[in-house]
């Protein structure tokens, strides 16, 4: 009997010994992304797509938006909120840790959101409603209190604006604004990032951070479970979209997230898969309010009329799916409504003319300008529209840069650098809220977004907006909001296309959220 004992203990450890040598030469699991190249690396710093994904992937946020678009807790166990609405106190999960293995705590937590909050527009918007600076109750717990009913306060904390308040050690989040983040990168999220493998200009590397608590419930939209499936995600740096696609195509890459629009024909013929990647893009037309002769809601109205979505969209979207969208937010999305864009939902040549000689226009050449390529294709479609009424249009494509520019001069003369009106696309993960829309900030004060409008009433009918606290008072104040603004009209929307996500058939997982997400990806 000992014998037979002493040899079934042998056998058990040779087969330990076996599975333990199996699983260290197993390959690793690499998800090989096509992506943008990564210029930030500090979540509060952040402001564009790109570093959005980063910073979803490298640090957690205290709530996350679900497939519906609402904040879900994340880091969050619970919270609770006093009668009056004006207190809120949360506590964080147990266990929770750094990439280094310390513990996260609610003074990492509060000196996070002040950095967040201090230092970026989307942060000042809790900011300037806070009546106090957020305390802090024990370990676990912190408390925020505002001086009014605030309905958004979950929202903005879980990163729906950008830059997003990614959770950091509390040291990191001390240190000046606008200074690089340390090396390592020290984070909270299901991804670590690895400086050692970066390229600038060519790759980025994330690995599977293997301390990561999960939550338990099933995933939706970027909450519920976070579970990382794969040994490392690899951002393949790729700027011509043949190269990409072609990268694709031959297994080079896995996945291309936003694929151009040009190529998901060339890949649906070579069995690549794809599915939609959140929130769509919207196209639309943006005048400059402080100059003639925009500065007038009938020369506004008139551009309304002018716009045709059957014509521009199919240069916007390429081969992407596309609709015609009269909201001020995402069709489809949490707020989508139509409403008050009855009068200008069909081209009206005849009625334009009219309001542009209303508005004062003689005969003077306006300038749009539009980033180079499909922006200013779909521009020229409107500037032709615009020469039909016997008005003068001179298109000036431009290099992004130099667009951002050019559209942030207020009130410059058209012939000493100004402008008249410019095309852009935005991504609906930001366009679908009247918090994190900049173009729908219709104060006065001219530190608005570019274009500069100025309406009392509208900016009014926004700030209501805000101070609803339940999802049927906030669809209700979005709808006197819409309607509102087909009056004041900030901008012209035009459509919507898909962004879409292509990928082989070996990778599953793939889901739609409004920023893309990279966990509970499987490569087979």
């Amino acid at each position: 009997m000992f014998f037979e004992r002493i040899a079934r203990v042998l056998i058990a450890a040779c087969i330990a010994l076996v599975s333990h040598v199996a699983l260290a030469q197993a390959p690793q699991k690499v998800l090989n992304v096509i992506s943008q190249d990564l210029n930030e690396l500090d979540p509060t710093q952040g402001s564009n797509r790109i570093a959005r994904v980063y910073s979803q992937m490298v640090f957690d946020t205290l709530f996350a938006l679900d497939g519906k678009l609402a904040p879900q807790p994340m880091m969050v166990e619970r919270f609770t909120t006093s009668a009056d609405g004006l207190v809120r106190t949360y506590t964080l999960r147990k266990n929770l840790k750094f990439h280094d293995g310390t513990p996260i705590t609610a003074h990492d937590v509060v000196a996070s959101i002040k950095r967040w909050a201090d230092n970026t527009g989307i942060g000042g918007q809790l900011k300037s409603r806070l009546a106090s600076p957020l305390g802090i109750e024990d370990a676990l717990t912190f408390r925020l209190t505002l001086k009014e009913p605030f309905g958004q306060v979950e929202f903005l904390l879980a990163g729906g604006g950008a830059p997003i308040p990614g959770i950091m050690r509390e040291k990191d989040a001390r240190r000046p604004y606008n200074t690089p983040m340390p090396l390592p990168v020290v984070g909270s999220g299901p991804f670590r990032y690895v400086d050692a493998e970066r390229i600038e200009g060519s790759r980025a590397v994330f690995a599977r951070n293997p301390d990561y608590v999960a939550r338990q419930e099933p995933p939706d939209g970027l909450a519920g479970s976070r579970v990382v499936k794969v040994d490392k995600v690899v951002w393949m740096v790729m700027p011509d979209a043949t190269t990409a696609a072609s990268a694709l195509i031959a297994g080079e890459a896995d996945l291309w997230s936003e694929a151009d629009p040009d190529q998901l024909g060339t890949l649906k013929s070579k069995g690549i898969q794809m599915s939609r990647n959140g929130l769509p893009f919207v196209w639309f037309v943006r005048p400059n309010h402080q100059v003639p002769p925009f500065n007038d809601p009938r020369a506004r109205q008139a551009l309304a009329l002018l716009v045709d979505a059957k014509e521009m969209m199919p240069i916007a979207a390429g081969d992407a799916d596309w609709k015609a969208c009269h909201a001020f937010t995402v069709c489809g999305s949490v707020y989508s409504t139509e409403v008050g864009s009855e009068p200008f939902r069909k081209p009206d040549l005849k009625r334009a003319k009219e309001l542009m000689a209303q508005a004062g226009y003689k005969g003077e050449t306006l300038v749009m300008v539009a980033t180079l390529g499909r922006d200013t294709w779909v521009a020229q479609v409107l500037a032709q529209r615009l020469k039909d009424i016997g008005v003068k249009v001179d298109v000036q494509p431009l290099e992004f840069p130099a667009l951002l520019q050019r559209v942030r001069a207020k009130g410059k003369p058209v012939g000493q650098g100004g402008y008249n009106l410019f095309g852009y696309n935005a991504t609906g993960s930001l366009w679908f809220h009247p918090l994190t829309n900049v173009a729908l900030d219709m104060s006065c004060g001219g530190k608005n977004w570019q274009g500069y409008p100025c309406d009392e009433k509208s900016e009014a009918l926004r700030q209501k907006f805000f101070q609803a606290t339940t999802p049927v008072a906030q669809k209700a104040a979005f709808e006197a909001l819409q309607r509102d603004l087909w009056r004041s009209l900030p901008y012209i929307p035009v459509g919507q296309w898909d962004v879409v996500n292509a990928y082989r058939s070996n990778i599953s997982g793939v889901s739609p959220a409004y920023v893309q997400a990279f966990w509970n990806i499987d490569k087979r």
